[in-house]
């Protein structure tokens, strides 16, 4: 395959990734695809993605077909476990460097890697913005063996710590109450407690809540100073 082709591959699956993300907001037009996307050349790649069967354009809307809605899955799984990879394992804060090399990555990692990458984060059900992160394989069958880098709050056990990385709930007046708490991204809790509530101190700070939270804050394990 020649770099001209290799690159015109790469827009179809830029395009069909847009595609996903638009569809997740309720928006099928090609004026809104227009809107957002960041291929340049978007109108040959929308007319790649109908000649190869991948979309369907019809008075103005276009929308994946099965087999564009498998390939788009493929990429916003990708692109998304990179940016949970690239802000928890390697903590880096500059969110639009994260987007850059995610979007990057989505085009070169293999299923296998992918799979690794899944399990290596503890199968991560959302990226940091919070959007949710399409399964594979290795989260329905839990068959890889690494140990999760990022597991939820309540998989540790009293008398440990950890990082939080994020935190996914659908209500956002409980992630504004947390915040209040300093239970936020970043902070270092130590666990005192699960049961019958969650117990957790921050510093000189003791917090309690109901066990059902602790499932929505994802933490790294970290080992605290003696």
């Amino acid at each position: 395959m020649s770099h001209d082709e290799d690159f015109a591959d790469q827009d179809v699956e830029e395009v069909a990734e847009e595609l996903w993300t638009l569809g997740e907001e309720g928006r099928d037009g090609l004026e809104d695809l227009r809107r957002i996307s960041q291929v340049r050349g978007l109108d040959e790649a929308v007319g790649m993605l109908a000649s190869r069967g991948l979309a369907r354009l019809e008075d103005g809307r276009i929308a994946l077909t099965a087999s564009g809605r498998a390939l788009a899955e493929r990429q916003v799984r990708r692109h998304r476990l990179a940016e949970v990879l690239f802000t928890t394992a390697l903590d880096v804060q500059d969110d639009a460097a994260v987007n850059r090399t995610a979007c990057v990555m989505e085009h070169v990692l293999g299923a296998a890697m992918t799979d690794s990458v899944c399990a290596f984060l503890g199968h991560p059900k959302a990226c940091p913005h919070g959007k949710p992160i399409p399964p594979g394989p290795c989260c329905r069958t839990f068959s890889c063996t690494v140990e999760p880098l990022v597991q939820p709050l309540d998989a540790l056990a009293p008398g440990q710590s950890g990082r939080i990385v994020h935190i996914v709930s659908r209500e956002p007046g409980r992630l504004v109450k947390l915040a209040g708490l300093g239970v936020v991204p970043g902070a270092v809790v130590h666990l005192q407690q699960k049961t019958p509530a969650t117990v957790l101190r921050l510093g000189e700070t003791t917090v309690a809540f109901d066990p059902a939270i602790a499932a929505e804050i994802y933490v790294r394990r970290v080992e605290e100073a003696a």
